[in-house]
């Protein structure tokens, strides 16, 4: 394999209360919490963004992964739950301040069969940069990739 360079990821956040903008290259990325947690719902907060970010990470890695195995990919659609205690970001140290389980449902658009969804799922799993984190951070998780 050839040698690539590391690639380095920069964001610079500007806070307001809760709310934080951030600049991620030419686009500005808005997160908040609801007025609850005293913010002013002007975008998702945290936790929903990591969710958002697997899915999107997910659908890439699955894109350049199928073009790879010459996979017939149609489309991609993800339904992303994440549970986690609140307990841990309240202060509790028995309890873990991040997401403990994240499911994955994947519906995958294609003419492609059963076996090779696996074949893909598992590719993806092993590759996408934000799975392997949340495994990595041992966070359950469950995913079913079904054919639509």
């Amino acid at each position: 394999m050839k040698t690539m360079q590391k690639m380095k990821f920069n964001v610079k956040a500007q806070s307001e209360g809760v709310t934080v903008k951030a600049q991620a290259g030419k686009h500005e990325v808005v997160l908040d919490e609801s007025a609850q947690m005293g913010g002013k719902d002007l975008g998702p907060n945290p936790l929903q963004n990591i969710l958002v970010s697997l899915a999107s990470c997910e659908n890439v890695t699955g894109h350049i992964v199928a073009r790879e195995m010459k996979f017939d990919l149609q489309g991609l659609s993800f339904n992303v739950t994440g549970e986690f205690d609140p307990r841990g970001f309240m202060g509790d140290p028995e309890v873990c301040p991040y997401f403990e389980t994240v499911t994955v449902e994947a519906t995958v658009t294609t003419s492609e069969s059963e076996e090779r969804i696996k074949e893909l799922k598992e590719k993806v799993e092993a590759r996408c940069p934000v799975y392997t984190m949340l495994k990595g951070a041992n966070v359950e998780m469950i995913d079913n990739w079904t054919k639509a």
